[in-house]
């Protein structure tokens, strides 16, 4: 199983970071691994300004000793390199200061050199805090993502619930975690198992525009999809029908001969016996109106054609 840490980057004694690889002479990173990565750069008041850089998977961990040179061309050794491969990767550094939660003696205290390969501080949580930073990068159009964050705040006064919207919609915080608890699998895929976390979205059942505030935060609303199946589930082309007592996946015939080859058929489980009766009833609820908009996508195909 993974393991997920968080390592800093001297973007003013290296320079930016290559994103793709990592020096250090920590033991615990190890192959698999997931890693935040957070830098630090000179401030104009003389302090630093921190940014995130992504989340990372080590794929390989070679050993040295490595020479490297800094901004004046000093040397630095180091032990390991680690080769990383990007999970969510934003198209430049978000700068930290820019969270409502930023706090540069708190992150400084969390993150400067030298606390490389520690867990995330979990209080406050830092997991949910670079989730919900790094979220929605091709999940969703940007003009839909932003006309939806931008109806949350003008919609909803409450800072709390407000802040839980806006996780729910981009599939990270309470929500992910509310519907990855649901499911009992962990992270993975609750159709094909797959548990790979850059591969996995928190998919609403029930449209987010359809939905009311309480829908959109109700984890029986809720399915972690590869992107695949999701992309499928979004799309109506995959659907779920209660079929010999379990909901059982359904593929539209346009779909059919493509998702086969993703290993993606009809007659699928979800596996819902663990589910509490409310709990089912309500999944059931909101998988019956997914199912018939498959069926009147369907329909309207047949019609055209």
């Amino acid at each position: 199983m993974s393991r997920t840490f968080f390592a800093y980057h001297l973007t003013h004694y290296f320079g930016a970071f290559s994103r793709s690889s990592y020096h250090t002479n920590n033991t615990n990173a190890r192959e698999g691994d997931q890693v935040y990565v957070v830098s630090g750069d000179d401030a104009p008041d003389g302090g630093k300004d921190y940014a995130l850089e992504g989340l990372f998977r080590i794929h390989r961990r070679t050993e040295g000793p490595f020479q490297l040179e800094n901004l004046r061309g000093q040397p630095a050794s180091f032990q390991y390199k680690l080769s990383m491969a990007p999970i969510r990767v934003p198209d430049a550094p978000i700068p930290l200061a820019r969270a409502d939660w930023y706090d540069r003696q708190e992150v400084h205290r969390f993150f400067s050199s030298g606390q490389n390969f520690n867990p995330l501080p979990t209080s406050p949580d830092y997991k949910e805090r670079f989730d919900t930073l790094l979220a929605g990068y091709g999940q969703s159009t940007a003009t839909e993502l932003a006309d939806d964050l931008a109806e949350i705040e003008r919609t909803v006064p409450d800072t709390t619930q407000r802040e839980a919207l806006i996780q729910a919609r981009i599939g990270q915080g309470r929500f992910r975690a509310e519907v990855t608890h649901l499911w009992g699998k962990g992270e993975a895929c609750t159709l094909t198992g797959i548990a790979l976390p850059e591969l996995l979205i928190a998919s609403h059942i029930k449209p987010w525009r359809d939905s009311t505030n309480e829908e959109r935060l109700d984890p029986a609303n809720g399915l972690l999809l590869a992107v695949h199946a999701d992309k499928l589930f979004d799309r109506h082309l995959l659907s779920f029908d209660m079929q010999r007592g379990d909901l059982r996946s359904v593929v539209a015939p346009l779909a059919q001969q493509a998702a086969a080859r993703l290993g993606l058929v009809p007659g699928m489980p979800l596996g819902t016996a663990h589910l509490s009766p409310s709990t089912a009833r309500r999944l059931e609820d909101y998988m019956h109106g997914h199912h018939a908009r498959l069926l009147q996508r369907k329909a309207e195909m047949s019609v055209s054609t």
